[in-house]
């Protein structure tokens, strides 16, 4: 039986208003991460004072989610720096949580290839 490396998955629900972008750009630079993306759906805060009819559903709003695979090695500092540079601990900021996963294979990007033009 082959003997693959034990990954974490990361997530994070993030507000839409470009933390999920900054914080991919980042988590390459300083962590070498490249099994990453994010990705718009629609939420509702937990926590917000929301003021709705009786058996009606508040008004959502659009967040980004964030997902990452990483080597088990990694998460602990992977998800405190996300924790703290997307300001988690501050209330509307989000949620990020990890759970392992059985296996994933690490890759390299190539070193000769340069980086895509975002235009934003």
């Amino acid at each position: 039986m082959a003997n693959f490396p034990v990954c974490k998955a990361i997530y994070c629900y993030l507000p839409d208003d470009g933390t999920d972008k900054r914080l991919l750009a980042e988590l390459r630079e300083k962590f070498g991460v490249t099994s990453a993306g994010s990705s718009a759906c629609r939420g509702i805060g937990a926590l917000a004072e929301v003021k709705t009819k009786q058996g009606k559903l508040p008004e959502s709003e659009l967040v980004k989610i964030l997902f990452i695979t990483c080597a088990e090695e990694q998460a602990k500092d992977i998800f405190d720096f996300i924790f703290w540079f997307a300001e988690v601990d501050k209330p509307g900021r989000g949620v990020v949580w990890q759970q392992r996963i059985t296996s994933c294979t690490p890759y390299e990007l190539p070193t000769d290839v340069a980086d895509e033009e975002t235009g934003a």
